[in-house]
């Protein structure tokens, strides 16, 4: 049975929008699958993941409840030992949907990375 994401992200994707360096975009299918499943063993619960930090362990996906996909956003920093963790980890963040997520969490983590070597290594791989 195939999930139904929610309509912000199906929205932001089929107006090509992309995330800001350090976040980029996982399909949130087959190729995310990993993420999930550490997820899931280390809380007991479920999300569709949807993106990566890429300097870290952070993920950010769509909880699920129930087998339903919600539009509250995770934010997690996993910890990658495969196993159910204590209280208080791993860290998750929860954002009402997808846009508060951008402005709350995507966007200050890009304002970090803004400098002139960043934007010229963006520049040459657009090319």
């Amino acid at each position: 049975m195939e999930m139904k994401l929610p309509i912000e992200y199906r929205w932001l994707k089929a107006h090509n929008f992309n995330l800001l360096t350090p976040w980029y975009f996982v399909e949130p299918t087959d190729s995310s699958n990993g993420l999930r499943r550490e997820y899931q063993i280390e809380t007991g619960l479920d999300m569709i993941p949807f993106a990566r930090r890429q300097d870290n362990d952070d993920i950010a996906g769509f909880k699920v409840v129930k087998g339903e996909v919600k539009k509250t956003v995770l934010s997690v920093h996993l910890t990658w030992t495969s196993r159910l963790e204590y209280e208080g980890f791993p860290r998750v963040k929860e954002s009402a949907d997808l846009f508060e997520w951008i402005k709350n969490t995507m966007l200050p983590d890009s304002q970090e990375w803004v400098d002139e070597d960043e934007l010229k290594d963006i520049i040459e791989n657009k090319n």
